[in-house]
């Protein structure tokens, strides 16, 4: 017999963190940061973008998560970007500064997205109140 058979030691396991033990360990605080989950609004699929895996997959991700119906995200807010996974789950994608542009401002990098152009023209179809921000990554 093995070893580990025979011990009366309980087995070890791996210690569970929350995202703010693990921010905190990181020297920033949980409370001051946002976190959005990311999916595909029903309205913005189409033949080029029929799940949020084709949005990654085009790295337009980080476009999408920076067009917001209203602000949602206050200007200058550090943003944690997830995607949104199947059962729940979610993948970390992003660590930003997000800046809030005027209502309907556009960033240039989105408009001239081309390949993504679908998901703006949905976007601003189907949002009350387009609003777009500028996103810088921070470390960390």
């Amino acid at each position: 017999m093995s070893l580990a058979l025979d011990s009366d030691v309980a087995r070890s396991r791996p210690a569970t963190h929350t995202l703010a033990d693990i921010l905190t360990a990181r020297g920033l605080e949980a409370a001051n940061i946002v976190a959005i989950r990311n999916t595909l609004h029903p309205d913005d699929i189409s033949s080029d973008f029929r799940s949020l895996a084709d949005v990654i997959s085009a790295n337009a991700l980080p476009m999408l998560d920076r067009m917001q119906d209203g602000p949602r995200i206050a200007h200058g807010a550090l943003v944690l970007s997830f995607a949104a996974l199947d059962e729940g789950h979610a993948r970390l994608t992003g660590f930003r500064r997000f800046l809030m542009r005027r209502e309907g401002i556009v960033p240039t990098d989105i408009v001239y997205d081309y390949d993504a152009a679908h998901l703006l023209h949905a976007f601003i179809a189907r949002a009350q109140t387009p609003v777009f921000y500028d996103a810088f990554d921070e470390d960390g």
